[in-house]
């Protein structure tokens, strides 16, 4: 079978095409300007030869929630197997909350670094409990499970046994001196899919999922009605691991907003919108498809907006929302301006837009997804992180998992 043209960029186009029919957040940049590419292209493309008549397409979309926390270790050969299971234990637990647990773990050990980075991702195009077909590796899987299940983190980091749902390892041989050790997290959406081009045409091979799933009803019961914005009374009467069903009016802000943000106060100019009050929901939304008042609207990691939060605190933000913990001088500052920190659902966007009545840009529309929106909610699930006490329930579940 002989393809013409370029692959790659037949896979961009595609990409292309996706996110414009398919309502699909913009979420690409310039690493240096940060500047939105608009469509999500160019596309991340890996290409390997191999024998035979067949194309295999892998598409597996991440978020950097948990993208951010891949790690590469460079160990000695000392280390060994003990040195592998320490290294990604250790990944998983200074992630936390971060990739929205419980997850898949991929690991790649040896090669060369960029050989174990892209063997971690390749393990997890894997299907979920499907181990290594080499005893050795498949052993190493299993522990990495049980050790990893044994953190007490639980889902979203809020406490309990399931902390990740698989560990998939890929290994290559490697240098004498070295002993690459590569972990990617992914979160517990999970989203992948393969298809197959043959002489007969095209074949799915997987999914993410499939027809007929089954989704459960959910249940808020035993969790507190909180009317937006928060009066000083509310605020004061919150309790880190808390739940909250939030309903009223917010603002949306993630990284370009904040610097934008900053930026202003530094200058003294002027802000788009009074801050005083407000709770400030760490999300890009999707594109709203017909029907609906926002697409897919899940929170994104909290810890790349703590360089911009104390400024906003100081000029009256009162909580904050997305997921993941904060940094120590952001509780410093939530402790002293009386704000509070929630967390809401990670990988489950879809489920949150229906909480959404409104959502209208206020400021920085050219940011597209990354601009200032107000958004109306209605029921929208939180629980609370930080309180004004000083206690942080993410603390609190480590110490109770010792």
């Amino acid at each position: 079978m002989e393809l013409d043209g370029d692959l790659g960029e037949a896979v961009s186009e595609g990409v292309r095409r996706a996110t414009r029919d398919g309502y699909l957040r913009a979420s690409v940049c310039d690493p240096l300007t940060r500047k939105n590419t608009g469509d999500n292209a160019p596309a991340v493309v890996h290409l390997t030869h191999v024998p035979g008549e067949r194309l295999s397409i892998s598409v597996l979309p991440k978020g950097c929630g948990s993208e951010n926390m891949s790690r590469v270790f460079m160990l000695p050969p000392s280390k060994g197997r003990e040195g592998i299971l320490d290294a990604v234990v250790e990944a998983v637990r200074t992630a936390w909350a971060n990739p929205c647990p419980p997850g898949i773990i991929g690991v790649g050990i040896g090669g060369t670094v960029e050989k174990a980075a892209l063997m971690a991702k390749q393990a997890l195009l894997r299907p979920v409990g499907e181990h290594s077909r080499r005893d050795d590796v498949r052993e190493l899987e299993e522990e990495l499970l049980s050790r990893i299940n044994c953190l007490g983190m639980g889902p979203l980091g809020l406490g309990g046994n399931t902390c990740v749902l698989s560990v998939a390892a890929e290994v290559h041989p490697c240098h004498i001196a070295s002993l690459p050790v590569a972990v990617n997290l992914q979160c517990h959406a999970a989203r992948r899919a393969v298809a197959e081009l043959g002489p007969g045409g095209w074949r799915h091979l997987t999914a993410s999922e499939g027809p007929g799933i089954e989704r459960p009803a959910v249940s808020f019961s035993g969790f507190r009605r909180v009317v937006l914005p928060l009066s000083k009374e509310v605020l004061a009467s919150l309790k880190a691991g808390e739940w909250l069903l939030l309903s009223g009016p917010l603002l949306t802000a993630r990284d370009q907003t904040h610097r934008l943000l900053a930026q202003m106060i530094r200058e003294g100019r002027r802000l788009p919108v009074d801050l005083r009050g407000q709770l400030i929901y760490y999300v890009g939304p999707s594109p709203a498809p017909p029907g609906m008042a926002v697409g897919s609207a899940g929170p994104t990691t909290s810890y790349r907006m703590d360089a911009f939060t104390p400024l906003l605190l100081e000029r009256g933000v009162a909580a904050t929302m997305g997921k993941g913990q904060r940094g120590d001088e952001v509780r410093k500052a939530m402790l002293d301006h009386g704000a509070v920190y929630l967390a809401t659902l990670g990988g489950a966007g879809a489920f949150l837009s229906r909480r959404i009545k409104s959502c209208q840009p206020v400021a920085f529309e050219e940011l597209g997804p990354e601009a200032l929106f107000q958004m109306e909610v209605e029921e929208f699930p939180a629980v609370v992180i930080n309180d004004l006490d000083g206690n942080d329930y993410y603390d609190m579940v480590r110490k109770r998992a010792g």
